[in-house]
């Protein structure tokens, strides 16, 4: 498909330049009575001016029907009836078309099919298998034969004269022109589907395909009967086609964004991104710039030639996905592509600018002009590539070719990261951006060689390179970086870079390690504590206080039998006073050890317990299971802490009339959040020495805590607490 609408807008350029031409072009607009027409790069000199409206050619009346007119040989002179202020007669001479005014009128068209093209043949031959590159091809190849047509141009001579010019014309601008629009329609189908496809986004696609061209031949069965001439039917038929291809934009943008909402996977929402977005770029402007004032005004206000360049950021956004999300993973064929293609742009543009230059400017002759123009460009070339090739070096392959600044990009990072959690996602993400590549990865070796994974970023591509992390000889790590490609491995280059980086790298990681280990053994320390702490309130509770208060009952006792005012009598009673007194001292140690309510209640309803102490003007709502999971003593007093300390400041300070304590068992630990609708933090506002409590328990057993002001009004304080302290310790009373 893709081959034949190319050689049909071949061919049909190929008529056009072949058959004599009053220099006239006829803009996609039509009238029943005659065509305005456009005289590019002329003023009259042709005998037509560019907003003439022609009505007649030698004689015979365009509305009286097409094709009348016998063709004429170069040279000859017609009289066409014109219509400017008022009705004139014009004689034109018949000559050859001149390109040149042609290709400057539409060279913007050009540019956007030229680079499409391009773009659509390298993802094809590269990704045959891509179900999107077929219509993207498609989309490509009926743009560009029918753009090709359009530029070389329909003079008002063709229509008076017919022939295979005209209806080749039409061909690629109608029946091409709607196919293109239909690989659109496929391509965004393709593109935003699952893989591997599914059998109704190929009926999809099917469908997509056939959409705009059977939509273009139901108008014009229906423009037939309403026009009142042939004239006036092709005029009708092209104001149809505007239409048809503005409702393609919009349903391809809709489509598209649908599909970006639906698809979960994130490297493909991250390609989608951009491509919708330079799709919905293009659409924009091109309705608002030439389909819309078309359509409803009959006038663009803007050059019919330049048109094609309101699609560029569609190019651009293929563009962006292929280099920073690796669409159809083309990088290796893209870096040479974009260093010609950027030399080639630079020198045509510059020596089209400099020999305009010396012609206007200097009043040099064309043939000097030009030499002089082309002995710069070749000096320039060399130069020019070099700088071409670095930049695009630099965008695709990173810092690979300037290891200092992956060096210095890798320190700069390092020191924004304020958390030590973030230091090691931090590193692979600056490694994967310095050298452009997929995946990065860190995998950290325990003292028995084991090896786990601590972080990734991206997915792998490629070949994965391993690079050992040492710190003063000793192995700590893995540095894991993915090729760009399968077929575009890492270079000797990349190799050093990677080796450079890992030497700084195992410094980091070994300092997170200490961190790490520093936490760990801190939970451990706690973990510890709270268990001792509560194995001795159990035996103080449960041993010494029951034998304290029974020395007290038998003194009692035996002091009954004893005569009073005796000296057995009075050390009866200093015993039971002791006993009295020593089981006071117990009580108060088993309480400051831990909050009895915690083995009596449980968590949540030692909570409530407070809770309703607490409670007042503010009421308190505390959720959560009756029996949560069996939790470390020293999580569950943190736990209880957090939330009654959250409460409390809530009651205090807040003013607010409802508060809710939250305990929820999560992945690996359990979640506490206390939220309340009072007046919020202000922005003078300071921790005290509650906020500063909650924060050191929640670290004391690894957890991470955070205390906000949503913007409705509130606090809300959050606390994680991981149930794996590292250790084995008692995990719940056995008693409960």
């Amino acid at each position: 498909m893709a081959i034949v609408l190319v050689v049909l807008g071949v061919v049909a350029t190929a008529a056009g330049l072949d058959a004599p031409s009053d220099g006239s072009v006829v803009p996609l607009g039509w009238h029943a009575g005659g065509v305005a027409v456009d005289v590019p790069g002329a003023s009259g000199g042709a005998g037509l001016r560019t907003g003439d409206l022609v009505t007649g050619v030698g004689g015979h009346r365009l509305a009286d029907g097409l094709g009348v007119v016998p063709r004429p040989r170069p040279g000859t002179t017609l009289v066409y009836d014109v219509v400017r202020e008022r009705p004139v007669t014009v004689a034109v001479r018949v000559g050859r078309p001149d390109p040149y005014p042609l290709l400057v009128a539409g060279w913007g068209d050009l540019v956007f099919v030229l680079a499409l093209a391009g773009l659509a043949v390298a993802l094809y031959l590269r990704r045959p298998e891509e179900p999107a590159t077929a219509p993207l091809l498609v989309l490509a190849a009926g743009l560009l034969g029918s753009t090709l047509t359009v530029t070389v141009g329909l003079p008002v001579l063709a229509l008076a004269t017919g022939g295979a010019q005209l209806w080749l014309f039409h061909l690629n601008t109608i029946v091409a022109y709607s196919i293109s629009w239909g690989g659109l329609l496929a391509f965004t189908v393709a593109f935003t589907a699952p893989r591997p496809l599914p059998a109704r986004s190929r009926r999809g696609m099917a469908v997509a395909y056939a959409t705009p061209p059977a939509a273009m031949a139901l108008w014009s069965a229906i423009a037939a009967p309403l026009a009142p001439n042939a004239l006036g039917w092709l005029g009708l038929v092209h104001s149809g086609q505007t239409a048809v291809v503005a409702a393609t934009l919009v349903t391809s943008t809709v489509w598209g964004f649908a599909g970006y909402r639906r698809n979960p996977d994130p490297l493909t929402r991250a390609r989608m991104r951009w491509l919708m977005a330079g799709g919905a770029a293009a659409t924009l402007l091109s309705l608002a710039g030439w389909h819309l004032p078309e359509l409803l005004a009959g006038a663009r206000p803007l050059p019919a030639g330049a048109l094609g360049l309101s699609a560029l950021p569609f190019v651009a956004g293929i563009g962006v996905a292929l280099r920073r999300h690796r669409l159809f993973d083309i990088e290796r064929l893209a870096n040479r592509s974009l260093v010609y293609a950027s030399v080639v742009a630079i020198l045509v543009a510059g020596y089209a600018a400099v020999v305009a230059l010396l012609v206007s400017g200097l009043g040099l002759s064309q043939p000097v002009a030009a030499a002089l123009t082309a002995a710069g460009a070749a000096l320039a070339l060399a130069p020019l590539r070099a700088l071409a090739q670095g930049t695009v070096n630099r965008v695709m392959y990173g810092d690979r070719h300037d290891p200092s600044a992956a060096l210095t990009r890798l320190g700069t990072r390092l020191q924004a990261v304020l958390l030590p959690a973030d230091v090691l996602p931090a590193i692979v993400e600056t490694v994967a951006r310095s050298l452009r590549v997929p995946h990065a990865a860190i995998e950290l070796v325990d003292g028995s060689g084991t090896g786990h994974l601590a972080t990734q970023y991206g997915v792998p591509a490629g070949e994965v390179h391993v690079e050992p992390l040492r710190y003063h000889g000793t192995l700590i790590g893995h540095l894991r970086v993915s090729a760009r490609g399968s077929d575009d491995p890492l270079d000797p280059v990349d190799l050093g870079l990677i080796a450079s980086l890992a030497q700084q790298v195992g410094t980091a990681v070994q300092a997170v390690r200490l961190h790490d280990d520093l936490v760990r053994s801190r939970a451990e320390v706690v973990a510890s504590r709270e268990d001792e702490r509560r194995r001795l309130r159990r035996d103080l509770h449960d041993g010494l206080g029951p034998t304290l208060a029974a020395i007290r009952i038998k003194a009692g006792l035996a002091a009954r039998d004893v005569p009073p005012g005796s000296a057995a009598r009075q050390q009866l009673d200093e015993i039971s006073a002791e006993a009295a007194a020593s089981l006071t001292d117990v009580r108060r140690l088993v309480e400051a050890l831990r909050p009895p309510a915690l083995d009596e209640l449980g968590v949540i309803g030692a909570i409530r317990a407070r809770a309703a102490a607490l409670s007042g003007t503010m009421s308190i709502e505390v959720v959560g299971a009756e029996r949560l999971p069996a939790l470390p003593a020293a999580v569950e007093t943190a736990a209880y802490r957090i939330a009654v300390e959250a409460i409390t400041n809530a009651a205090r300070h807040s003013e607010a009339t409802h508060c809710t304590a939250t305990l929820t068992p999560s992945d690996g630990g359990v979640e506490v959040t206390v939220r309340d609708n009072g007046r919020g933090l202000g922005p003078d506002h300071t921790a005290g020495v509650g906020i500063r409590s909650m924060r050191e328990r929640a670290a004391e057993v690894g957890g991470v805590w955070s205390m906000r002001s949503p913007p409705g009004g509130g606090t809300h304080i959050r606390a994680f607490l991981p149930t794996s302290l590292g250790g084995d310790h008692d995990q719940a009373d056995p008693r409960r």
